[in-house]
């Protein structure tokens, strides 16, 4: 559309005025970036302080899965059993969504097994879109699929998981939705453990949105003393070692 210049006005005046309402624009969008930013450091400390209480988050010396060694463990299954904990986490994870996604660009939503199914069930609920999961193993009976729920050609899929961590999981249920003819490009999470998952969700053309990296976690946590000096310099040196065996296990 062109704007019609009469004798009270030049196109360079409406040109001015037009490149000034942009740069305004801008600022807007600056300060609201802002203000998420804030509001996620925020999100992180109250729903931070919640996990440590209902012992979702425990420091001391564990074996993990893999079989090896953690001076934390962090099980968000724990929060089923929080009604509040699990609100504000969903409602965290909705945030996200319309901060650094847009509602408007997502047909479904898609829960990893098993912990990340409860929160994909309630964002489902809280932002009225429908809700389908991932099934690691394919019944072998019936039509044999590998997703559970209403999953269209084209259709735009949110997967939302508790963390991350290698990013395998979340990886095998792009790759279903893909197999079916959805697309999955997008993740959201709570946090990430800083072990090289982000760099292989990314190279698997998948962008995690997380609240929270575990160590600014820890770092506010021995802030307010709930954590130890001693404790999260171990911590601190935990995480940057499997960063390091992350980012190398990528390259290989």
């Amino acid at each position: 559309m062109f704007a019609v210049c009469g004798e009270e006005g030049s196109f360079s005046d409406v040109f001015e005025l037009s490149l000034g309402a942009m740069m305004m624009i801008d600022k807007f969008q600056v300060i609201e970036r802002q203000i998420w930013e804030e509001e996620k450091k925020f999100l992180m400390k109250q729903i931070g302080l919640m996990l440590v209480r209902n012992e979702s988050i425990k420091f001391g010396d564990y074996t993990l899965t893999s079989g090896k060694k953690s001076p934390y463990y962090i099980d968000l299954r724990q929060t089923i059993s929080s009604p509040i904990t699990m609100d504000w986490i969903s409602n965290s994870l909705v945030r996200i969504i319309i901060n650094e996604i847009g509602k408007n660009k997502i047909d479904k939503i898609l829960g990893v097994p098993t912990a990340g199914v409860p929160f994909a069930t309630m964002v489902s609920q809280k932002i009225a879109l429908p809700l389908i999961y991932y099934r690691k193993a394919r019944k072998e009976h019936g039509v044999r699929k590998k997703i559970e729920g209403s999953l269209e050609r084209n259709d735009r899929v949110l997967i939302i998981d508790d963390l991350i961590t290698t990013g395998e999981s979340v990886i095998e249920a792009a790759e279903a939705v893909r197999g079916q003819g959805g697309i999955a490009n997008e993740l959201v999470v709570l946090l990430d453990r800083e072990q090289g998952g982000t760099q292989r969700l990314r190279e698997s053309y998948l962008e995690p949105h997380i609240l929270f990296r575990v160590s600014e976690a820890f770092a506010w946590l021995t802030q307010v003393e709930l954590l130890s000096q001693d404790e999260f310099e171990k911590i601190a040196q935990y995480i940057e070692q499997e960063k390091r065996e992350g980012e190398t296990d990528v390259q290989e």
